[in-house]
């Protein structure tokens, strides 16, 4: 009877840390048991601020902002969408970023957007809100390249420096078809590899993915003060794209 009630307390007390999914889908446990393996994880939108529009209008440049500064050295922050054929947006090591990020992406449908960041002690935690849209971004045929200057446009960088009371904000855009080789005779040609240095000190290694709208334009935050932020861009095809900022 004593190890019945010990199994009982231990199923309670995994269910409490586990939560439940503020925002249900039927493929929310298969892709994060595809991310994190078997890690654990917790529900947090306390420590986790998504913000999305209202009504998505635009499905293939809907803007998102990820704040989860709340959560104190954090070591990684992935976003992914539970209904886009395309399901990760971007993994973020962070190193030396804060766990806040703001970007465009595309969407299939409405959809769950999901924010995983992990703390320094192993634990993920989770953060959701939805997308409400009648979709179809992921779908469509990037309009920059079909620009008549496309090749001379493309990996054309822009970045600005700005300083908030908390932090250094990087603000860095890349002219970039982000093709994601989903509609009929387009390839996928998208940015894969992003990484973010303060002179010659690392501050994040990103994955990204052609879920990201075209033209990406990123806002990252650090803590660490340089005279010169440099971004490289890596794309699938090897092209390699710099920018300083100053």
């Amino acid at each position: 009877m004593k190890y019945i009630f010990v199994l009982l307390v231990s199923f309670l007390l995994v269910q409490n840390s586990y939560g439940k999914n503020p925002v249900e889908s039927p493929t929310f446990d298969d892709i994060i048991k595809n991310i994190i393996q078997n890690d654990k994880y917790i529900f947090d939108d306390k420590n986790i601020n998504i913000q999305v529009p209202l009504f998505a209008d635009n499905p293939v440049q809907v803007p998102i902002f990820v704040d989860a500064k709340a959560i104190k050295n954090a070591k990684r922050l992935i976003i992914f969408a539970d209904l886009n054929p395309i399901d990760k947006v971007i993994d973020m090591d962070l190193v030396n970023l804060l766990p806040i990020v703001s970007l465009n992406m595309k969407v299939a449908q409405e959809t769950p957007i999901r924010a995983l960041v992990l703390d320094d002690k192993g634990l993920w935690h989770v953060g959701s809100n939805n997308i409400k849209s009648f979709g179809g971004g992921c779908s469509v045929s990037s309009v920059a390249s079909s620009d008549t200057n496309f090749d001379k446009l493309l990996g054309k960088v822009k970045g600005n420096i700005f300083k908030t009371p908390d932090s250094i904000r990087l603000k860095a855009s890349i002219f970039h078809p982000m093709e994601t080789g989903l509609v009929f005779g387009n390839s996928e040609f998208y940015i894969n590899k992003i990484t973010i240095k303060a002179d010659d000190k690392i501050l994040a290694k990103i994955d990204a993915y052609s879920s990201i709208s075209e033209n990406p334009r990123f806002i990252f935050e650090t803590l660490v003060e340089s005279k010169d932020y440099k971004i490289e861009f890596f794309d699938i095809d090897g092209n390699k794209f710099n920018m300083d900022i100053k």
